[in-house]
């Protein structure tokens, strides 16, 4: 069994064994929003590809939560754009866009900060991603990203805003890094909504 599937399983067995024992409460969110490959750049007006994710939360206590989260980027191609002869000796042409679908689910732990009806928080943990290249026109397939599930790690902040009891909006800024060639590194932009039980 590859490395990342037995580390994301130990954690997985370790996030369903302590969870109940630990946990003073439950929450769960759903978020969308934008993603940036900040592959060696960064430049805000990359800003485009999309990102979706759901997550739990065990609250172990006041400041402290593990959280599971399952989500799906679009993004462009890491080859997108680059510029290739298609047979020897003709001339170049500009690659489309190559998008791919990054199926994710990770697993990490939060620290939060309360200020009344404002929480702040930063997190960070490990993760598994599934690489599947959208549907290209035949010529360009060999260009595609492989098609792979890689291991990976991620960290972030974000600041969650109580609208209700137990409803609050939250804005999650998260940086994504996946280990095999290609490597990606993605940034994502989300704001949604969460629950506390």
């Amino acid at each position: 069994m590859p490395v990342w599937k037995r580390l994301v399983s130990c954690g997985a067995l370790v996030f369903a064994v302590s969870g109940p024992v630990l946990a003073q409460g439950w929450r769960v969110g759903a978020s969308a929003g934008l993603v940036n490959d900040v592959r060696g750049t960064f430049r805000l007006g990359n800003f485009g590809d999309q990102d979706v994710n759901g997550w739990i939360d065990f609250v172990a206590d006041d400041q402290v939560a593990v959280r599971a989260t399952f989500g799906s980027m679009k993004v462009k191609g890491s080859q997108g754009g680059h510029s290739v002869s298609l047979t020897p000796g003709a001339p170049p042409t500009t690659l489309p866009d190559l998008t791919d679908r990054i199926n994710y689910g990770t697993l990490g732990v939060s620290y939060e900060f309360f200020e009344g009806n404002y929480t702040s928080g930063v997190f960070a943990g490990i993760g598994a991603y599934r690489n599947d290249p959208e549907s290209a026109d035949p010529a360009f397939r060999p260009y595609q990203d492989p098609n792979q599930t890689v291991f990976g790690w991620h960290v972030g902040v974000d600041g969650n805003f109580r609208v209700l009891s137990r409803l609050s909006v939250v804005v999650r800024l998260t940086f994504h890094y996946t280990t095999r060639d290609p490597r990606r590194e993605l940034l994502n932009a989300d704001a949604g909504l969460q629950y506390r039980f």
